[in-house]
């Protein structure tokens, strides 16, 4: 039995709380007082530096017992960060470490000391300009530099990460800033371990990157010692979290070609030397009175140190090609990548969104490819380059999406058949199994080419136009194929270029079926499908509607037939309701009216008057419209899924699984009861990426969210309720639908007012000419402010704001991924923070509480109930 000492000198102990949190370091005295408290009971983990691990308190004699006995001193290990124990890591431990000190301080330090330079440098030159005394530009590098000392020290002191069963914690903050970073291991879709050539070789550290469904950016776990330990530990981790990993089947393994690195070597090569020559030329070339010899001498010099630089570049990414291996096996992708930096990573197959291939048109002649996999998450694509047996790879990856997906499919059965008897922390809705593969619909499928070259034809008077549209659209006709097959839907786009994306049904979260008056004119139709692995939507665009079997596409995608009595609102689109809902534009467009009314008269000119009429115009154009459109949305909540219908020359038809929405916002109109509600599906559209010739240039576009928006809905409140009760499986969808008895709320708290306050004086100072408009925007964006509300119930996490126009967003707690709470300077100063929620399928936080007044409280609330779901 371990004994305790009261020596003043003992180092500090730690506890870790009900909340998984690790709390300390406390003195001998106050480690007992906690005891005594019962804040510390028998079985809470503690620990304390000369300890191999974490203990239970009970096997500290005199720390829950009577018994007035000393804390423990151990001397054997010596006082440093915990490391990862790697792979022998035990089930339910907690695992803490730290960076190596110096490792993460020194280049902080020295990235400090050289921007110190580079300003005090900037100073010394205004201050000798000014004549004024140049060791103020000293003074400056000496605080730059102290700064960055003593930022990096304090930055050192908050960084650090914890490993628990189920979670992965990252702390890190600055001088003035906290921040805590929580993922569930469960949703995590790619795991990559860094080790830098020289601090490898010399200090044996190394960094791990742990990528989730719901993070854009990675948990980086920076500079700690034993990377390659930790890398296999976590890969354990996840395999007591449900992941297979055991690498037991080769399937496929591949390397980029030889001839393929060559010709990128050789590319990289001719620019390099280009830009050598021009280099070589401007710096060799005499200037005016300089002896041309010396200048000669110095540019030949210069140059070839450059020159040697970037063949050394050139020669090291050569190397890293050669050294690149790909390997599929059955339940997970592995690649190691890297020359004297090496990286090494898998990607479970478990969260494996889909994979595409595509080839340049000298990719084609000499028979390469590209592959890309996307995993759950927006637009996380990693790139296989330069393949010889692309489509075997792809190939391969496709098989583990489809394993991946039965491997679910009996996992929720699993789950729904213990819930059934079993006791649940959070609420869930029990959804339907997919189609077997054995039943599914399969087809071939063209564009019309009617429906691609007739609208065309309305360019046939600018013949240059046409012609150029004409050649392209048939590009497009004859380049362009779909296919439909029992695990996947299959987009091939093969002229010069080739590009094949796939998508596996179990990872497709949304459909759209679009069909304007060209569409009615041909009998065509637009189908387009959202994913949670990426942030383009695929499409089967123009295809004729007697080809497909719409009813069999969505039962393969998870959405089951009609229900025969679905619970249905209709709008209620008025002049009066439109005029509240509208009051802000409509109010704009008075005072841009009266300008013009005013400008005219003081001119005497008539045509400001005419164009006073413009806007009174578009006004009503938009009456006319928005009565034509709201009047013809239908919203249907049928008993598995969601369904949208909206529009007016384009109709557009959307359909949702209860389990693919993630969260909903509403926007109740001033003034009366109706509304909009808007449902956000899982997964992200690329917009601004909307050709083939955008994707081929590599353009990204702006990353949005999945979703759908109906507006002037009656009583909105109510059906925002009904919709969130649906979604938790509280009530079932019918005609008659009411919600359910509102759940206690599990916490409440306000927005700080300082912070904005702040923010508001700041902007006016910025853009002066807002100082004048203070009297008006400081008391609005204090009442502003004040209508902020936070809450937690059993089901939901929701904000809502608003004084005009009241809104409230609501995310279901088992959709939750990862949080993040935070504090800046602000934060601090006015005792509050944020706390950022993410969702799987988000480049993005989909909902961040500002300026929380008990945000702790407010964190692990969510933490806690969004894990125990």
């Amino acid at each position: 039995m371990l004994t305790m000492s009261t020596d003043r000198q003992a180092p500090g102990w730690f506890y870790i709380d009900l909340n998984k949190q690790k709390l300390g370091p406390f003195s001998p005295e106050e480690f007992k007082s906690f005891a005594n408290q019962e804040i510390i009971k028998s079985e809470t983990l503690v620990w304390s530096s000369g300890y191999a691990d974490w203990i239970p308190a009970s096997e500290i004699n005199g720390l829950i017992s009577s018994e007035a006995a000393p804390l423990p001193v151990k001397s054997p290990v010596p006082e440093q960060e915990p490391v990862a124990t790697g792979s022998a890591v035990e089930e339910g431990a907690v695992e803490e470490m730290k960076p190596r000190k110096g490792s993460y301080i020194f280049p902080r330090v020295m990235i400090g000391v050289i921007l110190s330079l580079v300003l005090a440098g900037i100073a010394a030159f205004g201050l000798l300009v000014a004549e004024l005394p140049w060791f103020i530009a000293g003074i400056v590098f000496v605080i730059g530099a102290a700064l960055s000392v003593v930022s990096a020290l304090v930055s050192y002191r908050k960084e650090r990460y914890e490993l628990h069963g189920g979670t992965v914690v990252c702390h890190r903050g600055g001088l003035v800033s906290d921040q805590t970073t929580e993922l569930e291991i469960r949703n995590i879709t790619h795991v990559k371990v860094k080790l830098p050539w020289l601090r490898y070789k010399l200090f044996g550290v190394g960094s791990v990157l742990i990528e989730s469904a719901g993070n854009a950016k990675p948990v980086v776990l920076r500079m700690i010692r034993q990377p390659e330990e930790m890398y296999a530990g976590m890969a354990e981790r996840m395999k007591r979290n449900g992941y297979a990993l055991s690498k037991e089947q080769l399937m496929h393994e591949e390397s980029p070609a030889r001839i393929g690195v060559f010709l990128e070597c050789l590319g990289l090569t001719v620019a390099v030397g280009f830009g050598f020559f021009v280099l070589l030329a401007g710096l060799i070339a005499p200037d005016d009175g300089s002896d041309p010899v010396i200048s000669a001498s110095l540019g030949g010099v210069i140059a070839l140190i450059a020159g040697v630089l970037l063949l050394s570049f050139v020669v090291l990414h050569f190397l890293d090609l050669l050294r690149r291996k790909y390997q599929v096996f059955n339940d997970a992708v592995v690649y190691t990548e890297g020359f004297l930096t090496r990286q090494n990573a898998f990607i479970p197959y478990e969260n494996i969104a889909d994979a595409a291939t595509k080839r340049t048109f000298i990719d084609q002649v000499l028979g390469l490819y590209d592959v890309l996999i996307s995993c759950q998450g927006s637009a996380s694509e990693i790139k296989f380059r330069r393949l010889q047996h692309g489509p075997q790879l792809s190939g391969s990856i496709d098989r583990l999406v489809l394993e991946a997906g039965n491997k679910k499919a009996a996992l929720k059965a699993k789950a729904q058949s213990e819930s059934a008897v079993g006791n649940q922390q959070s609420l869930r809705r029990a959804e339907p199994d997919m189609v077997a593969p054995s039943q599914a619909w399969i087809a071939d499928l063209k564009m019309n080419a009617a429906r691609v070259l007739v609208p065309y034809t309305l360019l046939f008077p600018l013949v240059p136009l046409w012609v150029v549209a004409m050649i392209q659209s048939g590009i497009k006709l004859m380049a362009t194929s779909y296919a439909v097959r029992p695990g996947t839907i299959r987009h091939s786009y093969r002229f010069l270029t080739t590009n094949d994306r796939e998508f596996a049904y179990d990872k497709i979260t949304g459909l759209v079926i679009k069909e304007n008056l060209w569409d009615k004119m041909f009998g065509t139709v637009t189908l387009k499908f959202w994913s949670i692995g990426s942030g383009e939507s695929l499409e089967l665009a123009h295809i004729s509607k007697s080809q497909v079997d719409f009813d069999s596409v969505k039962q393969q995608i998870g959405i089951p037939a009609a229900s025969p009595q679905p619970y249905e609102v209709d709008a209620r689109c008025g002049i009066v309701g439109w005029v509240r809902a509208r009051c802000l534009r409509l109010a704009f467009a008075a005072l841009v009216i009266l300008g013009l009314v005013v400008v005219g008269w003081q001119a005497s000119d008539p045509v400001y008057s005419g164009l006073a009429l413009l806007p009174a115009v578009l006004c009503v154009v938009g009456l006319v419209h928005d009565l034509l459109l709201y009047r013809r949305q239908r919203l249907r909540f049928h008993d598995h899924h969601v369904e949208a219908e909206q529009g007016v020359i384009t109709r557009l038809r959307y359909y949702a699984r209860y389990s693919n929405v993630k969260k909903a916002t509403m926007v109740r109109y001033p003034g009366g009861d109706e509304g909009s509600l808007q449902v956000f599906v899982a997964g992200e559209q690329l917009v601004g990426q909307q050709t083939q010739k955008s994707r081929q240039k590599g353009s990204k576009g702006v990353p949005v969210p999945c979703s759908f928006k109906a507006g002037f809905l009656p009583q909105i409140e109510e059906k925002a309720q009904i919709l969130d009760d649906i979604l938790c499986g509280r009530i079932d969808p019918a005609l008659e639908t009411t919600p359910a008895d509102p759940l206690p709320v599990v916490t409440e708290t306000k927005r700080g007012v300082g912070n904005s306050v702040v923010g508001t004086l700041l902007w006016s100072i910025i853009v002066f000419p807002l100082a004048v408009l203070l009297p008006f925007t400081l008391p609005w964006s204090i009442w502003a402010t004040k209508k902020w509300r936070y809450r937690v119930d059993a089901g939901r996490a929701m904000a809502s704001w608003g004084i005009l126009f009241k809104k409230r967003t609501s995310i279901l707690l088992d959709r939750i991924d990862s949080l993040k709470q935070e504090q800046g300077p602000l934060n601090k100063i006015f005792k509050n923070g944020n706390v950022s929620i993410m969702t799987a399928g988000s480049s993005k936080p989909d909902l961040v509480l500002y300026g929380a007044l008990d945000s702790q409280t407010l964190y692990q609330e969510i933490r806690e109930r969004s894990q125990g779901g």
